[in-house]
């Protein structure tokens, strides 16, 4: 996920010392010999050895996991947190105790600044650019049935002639949900507005659906 260009004395010198710095084990990286390098003939025509090293997901995922202990601890001991990566620029974190509640917070907002710093955290690590979703006692998904019924209801409120509706400020991935639940109603359309952590989506009918419509009446009407 991140790949270092190393020089040293030596091959084993360039890893112990890697290894040393970045607070790393053997089985969290891989390396690539470039160049074993040379003591040369008395000291002449020497050079170094250069290793091109891969850090791997396993590095990463250790580290989300001690930063997010070490934050939910203050909150409850006896939270317990899993960390994996569904691919390299995605990692899902799972927090799991009798204290969750307190880190979830007012309609998740203590959930989302959680989870904004620990990508924060783990995209200084890296040299893509990774993000983190946190998911506290399956809050994501009660959350998402939640969503569905607001859009359903926004969307009922177009159906009976509202042209636009506002939904509430919503964090970029309920956001998402949104658009995505919508997709199965063509006669409405929606984008963000807003600036975060207040930017929320709106909803609107979609005007070239009713004029299509209206098309499609007068032919049948025709007939």
């Amino acid at each position: 996920m991140k790949k270092l260009t190393i020089t040293g004395k030596s091959v084993e010198e360039v890893l112990a010392i890697f290894e040393e710095e970045m607070k790393i084990s053997k089985n969290e990286y891989e390396y690539l010999v470039i160049d074993k390098g040379s003591s040369g003939f008395f000291g002449f025509l020497a050079r170094d050895a250069v290793v091109e090293i891969t850090i791997k997901k396993e590095f990463y995922e250790r580290k989300l996991e001690e930063f997010l202990k070490n934050i939910v601890s203050y909150f409850d001991s006896d939270i317990k947190v899993s960390v994996f990566a569904k691919n390299p620029r995605l990692f899902i974190a799972k927090i799991d105790g009798e204290g969750i509640g307190k880190i979830i917070g007012k309609h998740g907002k203590g959930l989302g600044a959680l989870q904004h710093i620990a990508t924060i955290f783990l995209n200084r690590l890296s040299d893509i650019k990774i993000t983190v979703i946190i998911d506290a006692g399956d809050y994501r998904e009660k959350r998402k049935e939640l969503i569905k019924k607001i859009v359903e209801n926004a969307v009922e409120k177009i159906s009976a002639g509202v042209e636009r509706v506002e939904l509430d400020p919503m964090f970029s991935f309920e956001r998402r949900l949104v658009h995505e639940f919508l997709k199965k109603y063509p006669h409405v359309h929606s984008f963000s507005e807003g600036v975060e952590p207040y930017r929320y989506v709106v909803i609107e009918r979609r005007r070239n659906h009713d004029n299509i419509h209206a098309r499609k009446s007068r032919t049948y009407n025709n007939r």
